[in-house]
């Protein structure tokens, strides 16, 4: 009786092993995953399957399917960005949120202000409109410039980001709880935050060089 226990013990010992294991060797593996960036040249990178500067609005939803929404920013300094919301999604390991930021100049998201359904203040001082639903569909042939990644686990942290991405070439403090981990030959920056969610940002590193030289 002691023997078969004994067994059934390291059968079952085993079997957490090999599972753990395979679980492991799968997060390594997986495709789709934050750091699996493919740099195709100084203005193109693909990540998730996203091509930035090249893959369309629409052909994300065609992947990702439908968008939660399309906001116009309007900054206090007066510059617009155009954000499309693609909610919660299963990528990969995770759950995650992404938003892309579209490509359009600055008079074209002037005129799409009168286009909107709302008009709001966010906390950090900018205007924020809701494009109406026929001008949100008018925006699928517009191309994705950078894609925001914010995973629903909140305790990645700086050991995994450092296994996965290496040392960054420059980091900053925000503030107490949060770092900003710049990594521009890979074309991504992290917000590292010890008691939130991290947020990845993807950029062709061209981008990074227009905004190193703009600082």
């Amino acid at each position: 009786m002691k023997l078969a226990f004994q067994i059934i013990l390291g059968v079952c010992l085993l079997a957490f092993v090999l599972f753990y294991f395979s679980i492991d060797q799968n997060a390594e593996t997986a495709s789709e995953m934050p750091w699996q960036i493919s740099l195709h040249d100084q203005d193109h990178l693909e990540v998730f399957g996203i091509v930035l500067n090249q893959t369309t609005l629409q052909q994300a939803r065609e992947k990702f399917g439908q968008l939660e929404g399309i906001a116009l920013y309007q900054s206090e300094q007066g510059l617009y960005n155009l954000e499309a919301y693609f909610g919660k999604l299963a990528i990969g390991r995770f759950n995650a949120r992404l938003i892309a930021n579209l490509e359009a100049t600055q008079d074209e998201m002037e005129a799409l202000t009168v286009h909107t359904v709302k008009r709001v203040k966010t906390e950090e001082g900018s205007l924020r409109w809701t494009l109406n639903a026929d001008k949100q569909q008018e925006q699928g042939l517009r191309k994705i410039q950078t894609l925001s990644y914010i995973p629903d686990y909140s305790d990645l942290g700086a050991d995994f980001i450092r296994q996965h991405f290496g040392e960054p070439d420059s980091f900053s403090v925000v503030n107490d709880t949060t770092q900003l981990w710049v990594y521009p030959q890979r074309g991504v920056r992290i917000l590292i935050d010890t008691q939130g969610k991290e947020l990845f940002e993807y950029m062709a590193p061209s981008r990074f060089k227009r905004l190193e030289e703009n600082n």
